[in-house]
């Protein structure tokens, strides 16, 4: 299988006008965090192609990301084991999760319910699938049908309910209708399946039909599905949907049929081959047909054994004398494979072909409405299909929009360095990153548990578990603001620049995660004001109910100040409080627009900075001039110009075997003095061995950078 890493949402005003706030996205990923979720093309649930785990939230300047790890299933055994974790995600999902729900609404349909009766898939409420059901529970009123239309004006819609109890959001094709739910056709859904979700667009569109006088407006309904009332809820795809804007104009549309390829079939993403419009005179008034053709079956009324295709269809009539519709219906016309074959072919067009399908009606409008509304109904009964409104000349301006902020962001191309993986300067604000996670065990005599999970690859490609140096100086810190630990035993390596990753510190109470702020606060503020051009990476967890919360952070020290020093002096009661309070001084950074990009940073489960190693093959030679070590490097022109640009030269990586407090003069790893706070307090090493080198612009021995070209 292949993997891939990801943004599942972010934080803000979205595409559908939606405002994401950070708190909200929180609480949807600790809901999900420990969930593997089927992954479908375009939100289609008959299309599976792999799953995805929501990896962390990622936070900027500006903006917050939801990331997640795809996983792409490739070969039979894998697909065959998504089947069978479908199966799974489903049974929990609309069945487990609904236990009282189902067994409430099952008793309340004892007298029409059959025993073939099974839980609907859906996502818009706990309801049930069992044949003509609805002709059971409402025969008179079925009888009164015609077409198998109902008025709308017999049904209620249903809308969710905010949280200060107010009317909110249009819950798209569901309706009261005397103490049960009723839901609109299986056919208005996505690829005409029930395991995806209703048409929203075109139910918005369409409940404004309801505010105009003298309009007949009826629809189709599911006639096996009923639904228990109080389980009602959106279901919310951020999936961006073309809307055009239409104007009032049909003079400049011509007659006859217009054949609209789609440019972007590929039997995989779209199984739209194209869409057909024609204009003619019916009975001497002016009518419209457009079919949508589509070549993947989609339609079966015995379980599978006879498989149909269905494709989208509308018809429309204008009044001769106001020259407005007057009459517009959509349905699904249905071939076998003979005659759908026959319907493709380009020599048979709209005009030629389709009479004799059978043909199920969704909807119907009868008396004059405006133009502009009968564009956008079909454009939107036309989901995902952009060739309707191409058609009709709709201006989509946030469509247009997205498209420039598109150019523009492809037009700025993040130079590719081969030297420094990531960069980050003064100023640039911090990146955080969220997450959840198992507890972590700490033992009772500690106040906290070191998570060091740091690699590093020596040149012999020995794998060797590693601790940078002055990690062990944050540790000390630690100890004298009283918190209990045990220092780590492992091997100690110096990067000779001043780009420093400390690990993670796992902590039993909130207080103590405060502490810890504290700590990395006041380092970082002794650095700030040395004037160091030091990078930072550090993080903290704190162990709650039934799992860990995570905060990694990775940035400039001068920026940790400006941001941990009001979270610091109005404490929150919550960790989740803490990281909204973070975030909001991070934002007075600005918009970093994901630069660097997000996932140059994350590591796993923390953000850090990564180092690129020397090769060998770069180092032609060795040599010290006094107390100073020169390298002789053997680099191309260009490269030696980009490095003398960029101040980026080697620094050493050490293995420090054994140091001296140059103040007490005892073991720096067990005396009370801490670097960089105390004053006339440093670090000799006393025993080490030189394992290799780093590309640095942080020199921590030279901190201007210095390549001399011969």
């Amino acid at each position: 299988m292949e993997v891939y890493q990801g943004v599942a949402m972010t934080d803000g005003l979205n595409r559908k006008n939606h405002f994401i706030p950070l708190s909200t996205i929180l609480k949807a990923y600790r809901d999900t965090w420990d969930r593997t979720i089927p992954m479908n093309i375009g939100h289609d649930r008959t299309k599976p192609i792999g799953y995805t785990r929501l990896t962390g939230v990622y936070m900027e300047p500006g903006k917050a990301y939801v990331t997640n790890e795809g996983a792409i299933m490739e070969t039979t055994e894998e697909h065959e084991m998504l089947r069978k974790m479908i199966e799974v995600n489903d049974y929990q999902q609309f069945c487990e999760a609904h236990r009282d729900e189902i067994d409430s609404l099952v008793g309340k349909l004892k007298d029409v319910i059959t025993d073939s009766f099974r839980v609907a898939p859906i996502g818009q409420a706990v309801a049930i699938k069992d044949n003509d059901i609805v002709k059971r529970l409402f025969p008179e009123w079925i009888n009164n049908f015609k077409d198998g239309l109902t008025d709308i004006n017999e049904l209620e819609s249903v809308y969710s309910t905010t949280t200060d109890g107010e009317k909110g959001v249009l819950i798209p094709g569901v309706y009261f209708k005397d103490g049960y739910l009723l839901f609109a056709h299986q056919f208005f859904r996505r690829t005409l399946s029930i395991l995806n979700s209703t048409n929203e667009e075109f139910f918005v569109s369409f409940e404004k039909l309801r505010d105009i006088p003298n309009l007949n407006v009826k629809v189709a309904l599911d006639m096996d599905m009923v639904g228990l009332p109080g389980t009602e809820h959106p279901e919310i795809e951020y999936q961006y949907i073309r809307g055009p804007y239409f104007s009032e104009d049909l003079k400049l549309i011509p007659e006859g049929v217009t054949c609209y390829e789609n440019e972007h079939y590929d039997n995989l993403f779209s199984n739209i081959v194209g869409t057909q419009f024609y204009w003619h005179k019916q009975d001497g008034t002016r009518t419209f047909e457009c079919e949508e053709l589509c070549d993947r079956e989609n339609v079966s009324f015995d379980g599978g054994n006879t498989m149909l295709w269905g494709c989208r269809y509308v018809h429309s009539m204008l009044n001769p004398s106001t020259g407005l519709p007057t009459h517009l219906d959509g349905a699904i016309r249905l071939y076998n494979e003979e005659n759908i074959l026959e319907r493709i072919d380009k020599k048979n067009d709209i005009s030629k072909c389709g009479k004799n399908s059978k043909y199920i009606k969704l909807w119907r409008i009868d008396n004059d409405f405006s133009v502009s509304l009968w564009k956008e109904l079909i454009s939107s009964f036309y989901r995902e299909n952009s060739l309707i409104g191409q058609y009709f000349g709709g201006i989509d301006e946030k469509y247009e929009q997205i498209k420039k902020e598109s150019a523009q962001r492809n037009s700025i191309v993040d130079r590719s360095n081969k030297f420094i993986p990531v960069d980050l300067n003064k100023g640039d604000g911090l990146r955080i990153f969220f997450r959840y996670s198992p507890k972590i065990d700490i033992s009772d005599s500690y106040d906290v548990r070191i998570i060091n999970k740091d690699e590093f690859i020596c040149n012999e490609e020995k794998r060797v578990k590693i601790l940078e140096a002055d990690s062990i100086t944050f540790f000390k810190l630690l100890i004298r603001k009283g918190i209990k630990l045990r220092m780590p035993f492992t091997t100690m390596i110096e990067f000779g620049d001043t780009v420093t990753n400390f690990p993670t510190i796992c902590c039993g109470t909130l207080e103590t995660i405060y502490t810890v702020l504290e700590a990395i606060y006041d380092l970082c503020n002794a650095w700030n004001k040395n004037g160091d051009n030091r990078l930072l990476s550090v993080g903290i967890m704190l162990n709650e109910h039934d799992e860990a919360v995570q905060l990694s952070f990775a940035g400039h020290v001068s920026d940790y100040v400006s941001t941990l020093k009001d979270s610091l002096e109005e404490r929150k009661d919550t960790f989740n409080d803490l990281v909204e309070r973070l975030y909001t001084e991070n934002n007075n950074f600005g918009n970093a627009g994901d630069r660097p990009n997000k996932f140059t940073l994350i590591y796993g489960d923390v953000v850090c900075f990564d180092r690129y190693v020397v090769h060998p093959k770069y180092i032609s030679g060795t040599r010290w001039e006094g107390k100073e070590e020169i390298v002789e490097l053997a680099v191309s022109k260009e490269e030696a110009s980009y490095l003398k640009d960029n101040k980026i030269i080697c620094a050493p990586i050490k293995w420090v075997k054994n140091s001296k407090c140059t103040k007490c003069g005892a073991d720096y790893l067990r005396c009370k003095c801490v670097k960089f706070i105390d004053e006339d307090v440093s670090e000799n090493h006393i025993e080490y061995e030189q394992i290799g080198m780093t590309w640095t612009n942080r020199s921590a021995y030279y901190p201007e950078g210095e390549l001399l070209l011969d």
